[in-house]
């Protein structure tokens, strides 16, 4: 199966060239420390019209069924159309996704070991990402051929990048302090990064989302004592 979808690949670079496949992980991070992570992976119209394969995303299909918590469905955007792996996530600081993430593809260089780093506290939580993503036999983890294989086989003038699209999405609650996003809308607090095949990529990212509650309560607190105090120190004399 993966030889007759590689030469379907192969087809795609003389016939479509561009946007033939696209692996995309989508993270939307909340400011009560709750996300979801969306994992896509797509397939050109044309070059799904080729396969005499009933089904070409069974491969990546199955690899999520191995993980319950993932809710998978059918996916359209354009003229791609492949599948979508949804998880829930009720505490992002500790799940299983950020804590124990896929160490042969993903390296955290945060120190506790964790793709998102949240430092909790009373009046802010800082969120820090410092993660290298190695692309390298991507596709390949998805069910798809593998881009290095490809590059020993193309022609020395294509790039695979120009039809094996990968991207990592970040939305935050908040407009980040520091971030090196390929593109950003800042209006919506959409990064996103356009991660390169067969090399090492890396993802920076830091936020605070202050709990403006706690820090209203502090304030209001604060200056209750002082009337407090300041009545004690001039009562006046009876």
């Amino acid at each position: 199966m993966m030889k007759k979808f590689f030469l379907l690949s192969m087809l795609c670079t003389t016939i479509f060239l561009t946007g033939c496949i696209k692996v995309e992980t989508d993270l939307t991070i909340n400011k009560d420390g709750s996300a979801v992570v969306k994992e896509r992976v797509m397939l050109s119209k044309q070059l799904i019209a080729l396969s005499k394969k009933q089904d070409p995303f069974q491969d990546a299909i199955q690899k999520y069924k191995d993980e319950p918590s993932m809710k998978v469905s059918k996916y359209e955007e354009g003229d791609m159309q492949g599948i979508e792996a949804t998880k829930t996530i009720q505490n992002l600081a500790d799940d299983k996704w950020n804590t124990s993430p896929d160490t042969d593809k993903i390296k955290s260089k945060n120190p506790d070991g964790k793709f998102v780093s949240v430092q909790k506290g009373f009046f802010k939580d800082t969120y820090t990402i410092d993660a290298e993503i190695n692309t390298i036999d991507q596709n390949q983890q998805k069910g798809l051929p593998s881009a290095s294989n490809m590059n020993n086989t193309m022609a020395n003038d294509v790039d695979p990048n120009d039809f094996f699209k990968v991207n990592y999405i970040i939305k935050t609650p908040v407009k980040p302090e520091s971030h090196n996003a390929t593109t950003a809308n800042e209006t919506e607090n959409i990064y996103t990064w356009q991660l390169k095949l067969n090399t090492i990529n890396t993802i920076k990212m830091k936020f605070t989302v202050f709990h403006t509650a706690n820090i209203t309560g502090a304030i209001i607190l604060g200056l209750i004592l002082c009337m407090i105090i300041f009545g004690l120190v001039y009562k006046p004399k009876a």
